[in-house]
């Protein structure tokens, strides 16, 4: 058997132009992808690992939600935009 070493949730993987990581280390200010195809910026982030306080950039099925300010369970959130 082969003895594989798993680096943990705070590794980075590369998937598709995104880059995934654990939501507790995100830091404030970096912009990531969610789940509806918004972008959003992080605005605080508690390190909780379940919440992330988020101020909506883009928002191509509602544009009205751009610019407002929301918390998001971190299964909405795919990754952090490169």
């Amino acid at each position: 058997m082969t003895d594989k070493k798993t680096t943990g949730t705070s590794s980075l993987a590369r998937l598709e132009g995104i880059l995934t990581l654990d939501l507790v280390a995100i830091e404030e200010g970096a912009k990531v992808r969610l789940r509806d195809g918004e972008t959003a910026e992080v605005v605080e982030n508690p390190r909780d690992g379940m919440w992330i306080l988020l101020r909506i950039l883009e928002a191509p099925d509602d544009p009205a939600r751009e610019g407002g300010e929301e918390l998001v369970f971190w299964a909405d959130v795919l990754g952090v935009l490169q």
